[in-house]
């Protein structure tokens, strides 16, 4: 690994139906509805002010390395109809990294979700040199805690209480995903 942005020649990743490039300031659209939509966010965050979404809008545009302290953000596009459906990405630390994806809502239940996570997942181990890799699912997000499943992690401990949405708590699932 090097100090240095990874080479735009990984990118974009791509599966049989998908492509995943790097977030550029035209995708604010597609991720100011991923924040702001209610079918999206109902399991996963409260409504955030639209400065805080900006914010994190802004933080992800930032190259990202291997040495990053902060997420590399994807946007997953449909290869078929060069639609951007959702983002997805990681956050390494100490060679760990903690995934995460999120769909617009007509792409839900496609497989995208377990498609778009694998190439994420193999992509934090042989680019990120990630050996254990996280994932965080609200207590009763089902389909999620399915994709994880479907990619190989396995529920690893419940943290109770943990987040609160629309003022109720909620346990978080904890998966992982251990590289070979």
């Amino acid at each position: 690994m090097t100090n240095t942005t990874l080479e735009t020649g990984l990118f974009p990743l791509t599966t049989p139906r998908l492509s995943m490039r790097p977030m550029v300031k035209a995708d604010w659209p597609l991720f100011h509805r991923l924040h702001t939509d209610n079918a999206v966010i109902a399991q996963c965050f409260d409504p955030m002010p639209l400065d805080e979404i900006e914010t994190r809008f802004e933080q992800r545009l930032t190259p990202w390395s291997p040495d990053a302290k902060h997420w590399l953000c994807l946007v997953i596009v449909e290869t078929a109809t060069k639609t951007p459906i959702g983002v997805t990405g990681f956050l390494l630390e100490q060679g760990a990294a903690e995934v995460g994806y999120i769909l617009l809502p007509p792409y839900h239940g496609r497989g995208y979700g377990t498609e778009s996570l694998q190439a994420v997942t193999d992509f934090a181990i042989h680019h990120g040199d990630a050996r254990i890799i996280n994932a965080t699912v609200t207590a009763g997000n089902l389909s999620s805690a399915r994709v994880l499943e479907k990619v190989g992690f396995q529920l690893s401990r419940i943290e109770p209480d943990a987040f609160s949405i629309g003022g109720v708590f909620y346990d978080d699932w904890i998966y992982t995903y251990t590289a070979a």
